[in-house]
């Protein structure tokens, strides 16, 4: 009953926090695997990446599930690897077929929103994914 009600209360705050975020900018990805942020199991499909000036949380919107979940960050420098690459994106940690949520990088000098990644049980193909972001008009 606990988790069913917290939840709702975190669903019922990302309706909240995207309809009162006018100044977010929006970005989109096209993530085709299942994938872990912030406790939540998220289905693969295209994704709203929403974050607002000032805060620290980006809400990550599947489109056409209208799935959300809030991820907390803490900024950090881009990985090696996002930096190599030189254009926005997303960075997954995955083991085996379970994928985490790890890095989100805008590009252009700007600093990387890190998420904390639970510890793998497994010890399956360790492995970073890499998922482009482009800008998209806020709905």
């Amino acid at each position: 009953m606990k988790h069913l009600t917290m939840n709702s209360m975190l669903t019922a705050a990302a309706v909240v926090l995207v309809a009162g975020s006018a100044p977010a900018q929006t970005l989109k990805a096209d993530i085709p695997f299942t994938f872990h942020a912030s406790g939540a199991v998220m289905t693969p499909g295209t994704y709203n990446v929403l974050r607002s000036g000032g805060s620290k949380y980006v809400i990550l919107r599947n489109v056409d599930t209208k799935q959300s979940v809030i991820a907390v960050y803490d900024m950090t420098d881009p990985s090696k690897e996002l930096k190599a690459r030189g254009k926005p994106g997303i960075q997954f940690e995955c083991s085996g077929a379970r994928c985490s949520l790890r890095e989100i990088w805008t590009a252009s000098g700007s600093p990387a929103y890190g998420f904390r990644v639970p510890k793998s049980d497994s010890d399956g193909d360790k492995h970073m994914a890499f998922i482009p972001l482009s800008a998209t008009k806020a709905e």
